[in-house]
């Protein structure tokens, strides 16, 4: 990854890494609103869009993003459309098509929420000094708030190894699993797209950090090479 997700090791780059993880979690918070679809296909949301098209791999994704947010219709017409593929796909109305926002879903035997995952990552925000904003009442290893705790990581630059530990023990490990879930349920496609974007973002990251593994190895996961 070059312009858009670049390597770590200049300040600019963390800036810019950390702000992009954080776009990414605010995706998966809440359906984005009338205003910011105007800016996703006007403004500086559209000049995103075009650096991220230019990454090979975040192209095909962020093609998928576009293509719903230009749609024909006005940004009204669009931001009711995604709102309900948003509780459709994340809100558990949507039965089997539902796509679990959660660690514990998908890594927990029993597939329940508030599993192991949900400690691992209340220990991991407490190392940081961190707490769920009391707005946001949501367990600690929801995607959103796991992403806002890898960009802190990413802007603080303190500790590499403990963005390589949140990424091979936890993102890593289900995230790819989340993205298909999302390519086969998103009815739209721009969650489908965010997800495969997600993906490409966190195998990019991975690669700038320390290569050897963490104290927690899992099995199924290939881990990317470090440059």
């Amino acid at each position: 990854m070059n312009a858009v997700l670049a390597h770590a090791g200049v300040s600019s780059d963390l800036g810019w890494n950390a702000s992009i993880a954080e776009w990414l979690a605010g995706i998966f918070v809440a359906p984005p609103t009338m205003d910011t679809i105007v800016s996703y296909r006007e403004a500086i949301g559209a000049t995103l869009f075009e650096a991220l098209a230019e990454e090979p791999a975040c192209g095909a994704g962020a093609q998928r993003m576009r293509s719903t947010l230009d749609a024909e219709g006005s940004a009204a017409a669009v931001a009711r459309q995604l709102a309900a593929a948003f509780t459709l796909l994340f809100d558990g109305v949507g039965g089997a098509k539902t796509v679990s926002l959660y660690e514990s879903a998908y890594v927990s035997v029993s597939g329940r929420l508030f599993q192991a995952a949900t400690g691992d990552m209340e220990k991991l925000l407490r190392q940081s000094d961190l707490s769920t904003d009391d707005a946001f009442r949501e367990p600690p290893d929801h995607l959103a708030i796991e992403l806002a705790l890898l960009a802190r990581l990413i802007r603080r630059d303190a500790d590499r190894q403990a963005q390589a530990a949140l990424l091979d023990d936890h993102l890593l490990i289900w995230v790819p699993t989340f993205a298909d879930r999302c390519r086969q349920c998103d009815p739209t496609g721009f969650y489908a797209g965010t997800a495969q974007v997600l993906t490409a973002f966190l195998t990019a990251q991975r690669a700038t950090l320390p290569r050897q593994r963490t104290t927690k190895p899992k099995t199924g996961v290939t881990l990317c090479r470090s440059d």
